[in-house]
């Protein structure tokens, strides 16, 4: 490692910013912000949390939309050793909590009633009012230093959260900068949910390169930001490339960048097609939350057959291929521990995660994904726990059985389905109302329709198979032409 602000074993923030100083690193629709300027704005939130009585091992939660609070809250953490845990905004506080043992909750919504903790505004926390004392100094922060837990959704329902320290985020930011060749000049659009390990990085990663990182309106469409602040480098889902290919003026700026990071999910061939034909720097890559985000990428440059794939590791990363076909992580960006598991837990540095992707490796050497092995599926770049939606479908008076499946969907890849046996009137949209108290928008069911006994197919119980096929065949008739 040859930045002066990166050491063997730790970073320093102070020196980071002193480095690049003058250099614009932060960019939003209301101002620019060198990286002067943030080392400020970290310093007055620094202050304002340890003055909210935030110490050492607290987990402290942040649970609203994309903004600049994010981004200083995460480098907070680092220097004050708490561990940060970004909230899904999308999703009701109600059921958030459950055995998160949160010492502070930031949130400008009203308490929910699951939570009696301690709560404090965001603005609170943001106030540049207090002063920052003039002996105030960032010792170095060990790359063992717990930083974050960033929930994903698990084959047993309840969302995991995965802990990652400092070291994970450096080394995986340094490979995928090196990957890709992020310079000073580059300008990184961050058009992905905070919450998720792959919107943090972005910020990791034009910190550690002296880039900037452009914050725009949560509420701002996407084609508009990419016209308003012409970014070189840009991260989306399959889902958010679609519609920007819809908008023309989009296109252009499209063609005009040095990389657009494509993951998050499946990527339809027909989509990859398109976008090579009309020139566009796109990078298919795969990862996952526990691997800190991007494990491989298709270099630029690669043969047209190459795109196909999910292509090479990047550097920091290790990949293996099971003899059952699951794909296996490993390497510098590998997460530490589960939020359920022991916080002195030790890690090992030659371990390996077995996920729960199958896939090979072609002639070529890339990687070449095959589909999951459980029933977890990706609508949109979210995660999709099938029982996690069931669960909350039986909670519900009157409702007997619940099967959750996925069905095709041109834009988002696959959304849930749910089939439900109730014991009395079936009514779709009460259904719906009551589970939106209890999931994110992203997580209701796009349809629900009522099992017969003609679904039993003269069986015991319900296929989930059988569903599945029935969902995607109802999907594609509905589907005009």
């Amino acid at each position: 490692m040859t930045q002066k602000f990166i050491f063997r074993d730790a970073i320093r923030l102070d020196h980071l910013f002193q480095l690049y100083r003058n250099q614009p690193a932060l960019i939003t629709s209301f101002a620019s912000r060198t990286f002067g300027d943030v080392e400020e704005k970290v310093a007055d939130v620094w202050v304002n949390l340890i003055k909210s009585g935030v110490g050492k091992g607290q987990r402290i939660a942040l649970h609203g939309a994309n903004s600049e609070l994010h981004l200083y809250l995460f480098l907070a953490a680092w220097l004050l050793d708490f561990l940060y845990l970004p909230l899904d905004y999308k999703a009701p506080l109600t059921g958030l909590f459950q055995n998160t043992q949160i010492s502070l909750l930031i949130t400008d919504e009203k308490r929910s009633v699951d939570y009696d903790g301690k709560v404090v505004p965001a603005a609170q926390i943001l106030n540049p009012k207090n002063v920052v004392p003039a002996d105030r100094k960032w010792s170095a922060v060990p790359f063992s230093r717990e930083a974050s837990a960033i929930f994903t959704s698990g084959s047993m329902g309840a969302p995991k959260g995965i802990v990652h320290t400092v070291g994970n985020y450096i080394y995986s930011a340094l490979g995928t900068n090196e990957f890709l060749g992020i310079t000073s000049s580059d300008r990184w659009l961050l058009c992905l949910p905070l919450f998720h390990v792959g919107g943090a990085l972005i910020w990791v990663r034009t910190l550690l390169s002296g880039s900037a990182c452009i914050l725009p309106d949560p509420e701002q469409n996407l084609a508009h930001s990419i016209q308003q602040f012409q970014p070189t480098v840009i991260s989306v889902v399959p889902a958010q490339l679609i519609r920007l290919l819809e908008q023309k003026e989009a296109l252009s700026c499209l063609q005009r960048m040095k990389t657009i990071m494509l993951g998050g999910a499946p990527t339809p061939e027909w989509l990859i097609v398109k976008s090579l034909d009309l020139g566009l720097p796109i990078m298919p890559t795969y990862g996952c939350t526990e691997s800190c985000a991007q494990v491989t990428g298709v270099a630029q440059g690669s043969p047209r057959q190459d795109y196909f794939s999910a292509g090479q590791a990047a550097p920091h990363r290790k990949i293996r291929i099971q003899q059952d076909g699951l794909i296996v992580l490993g390497g510098k960006t590998l997460f530490k521990r589960y939020l359920s598991a022991p916080q002195n837990l030790s890690p090992d540095p030659d371990r390996f995660f077995v996920t729960a992707d199958a896939g090979s490796f072609d002639a070529r050497g890339n990687l070449v994904i095959q589909g999951r092995t459980d029933n977890i599926f990706i609508s949109g770049g979210e995660n999709i726990s099938p029982l996690e939606i069931e669960n909350c479908l039986l909670q519900q008076e009157g409702i007997l059985t619940a099967i959750v499946v996925p069905a095709p969907h041109r834009e988002y890849g696959l959304t849930p389905w749910a089939f439900v046996e109730t014991s009395g009137i079936f009514d779709e949209k009460s259904i719906l109302d009551r589970l939106r108290k209890d999931l994110p928008g992203y997580k209701l069911p796009k349809k629900i329709i009522r099992l017969e006994p003609c679904h039993l197919e003269g069986k015991m119980k319900f296929s989930r198979n059988s569903l599945t096929r029935l969902a995607r065949t109802l999907s594609e008739e509905s589907t005009p032409p």
